[in-house]
């Protein structure tokens, strides 16, 4: 089933849970679409914001956002960072084998993307963002301010769960590489998002030296 990839239809009939679902039986600790909704409403309320969206992107939400947005603008976080930090047995990984994905872990700055989301389209958008991020409740959505060229805003973006097992502490850039030259799961292998990702901030001018040397040591990796 690897290779499914994530899109809109896949996020919005939920064929990723389903998968897992299938997979991992009562203990796959996939929300349910109930619990979803319920998180999503504690940021944004079924009747809207009254105002467009920004959400920010860090990961593959820059090359791959699958949303329905009318703007993307350059934007830098503080207190935060970009991190292989994210053990994931669905997307990127298998039981036995989990993959690392990057999420935003606490300290330091980031640069990446915030996407406008007009305000009709806010909560069928956030939906579906849900349903892409909170798969299994590793995340905490958090409003944060993000500085671009038109000033401070607000967004709304993702941040790594510390108290649960999927949290992957500080490694080596190596032992980093092991896992994700090796590792792949329904939406597709974990180098080819690591890849992506490179590709994508190269794309936007942001400088990421980690993100660099990983790519250099996957790539070794996989040529032995």
């Amino acid at each position: 089933m690897a290779g499914t990839g994530m899109n809109r239809s896949v996020m919005a009939d939920g064929t990723v849970q389903e998968l897992v679902k299938a997979r991992d039986g009562a203990q796959s600790g996939i929300w349910s679409d109930d619990q979803l909704i319920a998180s999503r409403r504690a940021f944004i309320p079924d009747e809207g914001l009254g105002d467009d969206l920004l959400v920010f992107g860090y990961g593959s939400l820059i090359w791959n956002p699958s949303l329905d947005y009318d703007g993307r603008i350059a934007a830098k976080l503080y207190g935060y960072h970009r991190r292989f930090c994210l053990w994931s047995e669905i997307g990127r990984g298998a039981p036995g084998t989990p993959g690392l994905v990057l999420a935003l872990d606490y300290g330091g700055s980031v640069k990446g993307v915030c996407f406008k989301i007009p305000a009709a389209k806010a909560v069928a958008e956030a939906d579906l963002l849900w349903r892409r991020e909170m798969l299994n409740g590793s995340y905490t959505p958090k409003w944060v301010r993000v500085h671009t060229d038109t000033g401070i805003s607000q967004a709304l973006t993702f941040v790594i769960r510390r108290d649960k097992p999927v949290y992957a502490p500080p490694m080596t850039a190596e032992k980093t590489a092991d896992v994700i030259a090796k590792a792949s799961g329904f939406v597709g292998p974990c180098a080819d998002y690591l890849f992506s990702t490179a590709a994508a901030l190269a794309a936007e001018n942001i400088h990421d030296p980690s993100i660099k040397l990983l790519v250099k040591l996957v790539k070794e990796r996989q040529a032995k």
